[in-house]
């Protein structure tokens, strides 16, 4: 290796530390986030691993429903061959120090394809987002240069996410009781950039750039018990190891992911009348200073018939990551419908969610809009 490409990699190396005390020693004056500003501190964002259809119902039907990545036990039911693919785009205002900014940011969180293989079994395939890690932080500062207080602006950028690949499969061993499994990859890459620009422009600007690749691995297991007609409840459990990041071809950090597990309730009285309700437990806490273990809870209703639904649900609990003593808090309504087309072979659902999150002297509210695309062909 040349001294050049020493330098290159040092430089490469160093553009996360960098970020990482610029952030933690001053307080931001502009954020242009894409994501939640409580991920800037921590990993990231966590993503939502439920379709249009569990979102609009405040994630409540999630434990049951095929086409969302958080249990594998529903595939067994799954049928016949299907494809689903999600996108939202969320209009977020961000409150710090008394200025409100507001963001913009649009997302295709969600795909996969699953089918039965044979009787009594059925596989899925698909991604969804683990971790939100894109945001653009502006910080204002001064220090004293050639005995001269000399003011500049730090910006620091990140572009990026890590992806869950999934492999699932499930199986109905009778007529109440449904199991499964899945294996979980976890791979993405974000592009992280931190510029000083000085007032005085006889200073250059300084600028750091580094691409950092993320790894990781997980399994999953799920169980789906019909205790009556219209009556079913479920639990899954889930554990990931660690997520590596990777500069250059050098491990720059390697943290611990979280234990995950939770359970729902069913109730279909009837025909034109679903109620659910979910809760789970996730142990964050792992990842290191800044992080906090999570409780979270949503309940939820759908009306009418499969062809045009009307959806409604909430959901709220704790947020992983966020500057102050304790975990942030979120709270979340939302509502939604569908449509059937082609003789039930394609499925459009529409969702709006509102939803605020605080903690840390920091407060988020964001309205998202979901469209979700289902085909059976």
């Amino acid at each position: 290796m040349t001294q050049a490409d020493r330098r290159t990699g040092g430089r490469a190396a160093g553009t996360a530390v960098l970020a990482a005390m610029l952030l933690i020693a001053m307080p931001p004056d502009r954020l242009t986030a894409q994501d939640s500003q409580f991920g800037i501190r921590g990993l990231g964002t966590p993503g939502r691993w439920e379709s249009v259809r569990s979102r609009s119902t405040g994630g409540a039907f999630g434990p049951f429903d095929p086409l969302s990545p958080l249990m594998e036990a529903p595939l067994a039911d799954i049928g016949q061959l299907t494809a689903t693919a999600a996108g939202g785009t969320s209009h977020r205002d961000v409150l710090v120090g008394g200025t409100t900014m507001a963001l913009r940011t649009t997302r295709f969180p969600l795909m996969g394809v699953a089918g039965p293989v044979a009787p009594r079994l059925a596989v899925a395939a698909g991604f969804t987002t683990y971790l939100d890690k894109s945001w653009d932080v502006t910080l204002r500062d001064s220090f004293l240069l050639r005995g001269v207080l000399q003011r500049y602006t730090d910006e620091i950028t990140s572009d990026g996410s890590v992806a869950d690949v999934r492999l699932a499969a499930a199986s109905r061993l009778s007529r109440r009781i449904a199991i499964g499994a899945a294996v979980h990859v976890l791979a993405g890459s974000t592009r992280m950039t931190a510029e000083r620009r000085f007032d005085d422009s006889t200073f250059h600007p300084v600028q750091q750039s580094a691409d950092v690749r993320y790894d990781g691995f997980g399994v999953s297991g799920s169980v789906l018990i019909g205790l009556a007609p219209g009556l079913s409840i479920a639990g899954w459990a889930r554990s990931d190891n660690r997520l590596r990041a990777k500069v250059a071809d050098t491990t720059s950090a390697v943290t611990d992911l979280p234990l995950m597990a939770g359970g729902g309730l069913l109730i279909v009285p009837s025909p034109s009348a679903r109620f659910a309700a979910a809760a789970a437990w996730r142990s964050w806490s792992k990842a290191g200073a800044g992080a906090f273990d999570t409780w979270t809870w949503s309940a939820g209703a759908e009306f009418g018939s499969r062809r045009m639904p009307i959806r409604l649900g909430a959901r709220g609990g704790q947020v992983p990551f966020g500057p102050g003593p304790k975990a942030p808090t979120e709270v979340a309504g939302s509502l939604g419908t569908g449509r059937a087309f082609a003789q039930g072979r394609a499925f459009v659902d529409l969702g709006l969610e509102r939803l605020e999150r605080r903690g840390g002297g920091l407060t988020e509210r964001v309205w998202t809009v979901l469209v979700g695309l289902t085909v059976r062909p």
